[in-house]
């Protein structure tokens, strides 16, 4: 605990640092850009959830962007109407994946259920199906 809190606090010292060296905001920060495909929303469509690649080895920000649209997308398919109705027409979403990261994402998601912090009546299905 003391060297992290060591470290935290050379960190703020930093950026407390940088921020006044360049006349930016304490509260915003303004110099942080965040590229236009990251900030778009995510329809998850059986083909917008077939173009994920949750595979290991890719750049960490790309496979973390890919990891939330893969869990908004099976949240719909299990929650939202409109997703529902989609898995209901068209069967399961198929997501291109290592199988352990798919495992680990089911297991996250059975366990929202039991603690009940992710509404579903009757028992969980999972909404797609891993295609290596």
């Amino acid at each position: 605990p003391d060297a992290v809190a060591r470290r935290m606090a050379s960190g703020v010292r930093k950026v407390k640092t940088q921020r006044i060296a360049h006349k930016d905001s304490f509260f915003f920060n303004w110099a942080l850009q965040v590229p236009l495909a990251f900030q778009q929303p995510f329809a998850p469509t059986h083909e917008a959830m077939a173009a994920l690649d949750l595979h290991h080895g890719r750049r960490p920000h790309e496979l973390a962007a890919d990891l939330r649209r893969a869990f908004s997308g099976i949240v719909a398919g299990n929650v939202k109407e409109e997703g529902m109705r989609q898995i209901e027409a068209h069967g399961p979403f198929r997501i291109h994946g290592d199988t352990d990261m798919m495992e680990a994402l089911d297991a996250l998601l059975r366990a929202f259920v039991e603690q009940r912090r992710m509404k579903i009546s009757g028992q969980y299905r999972p909404c797609y199906q891993v295609q290596a």
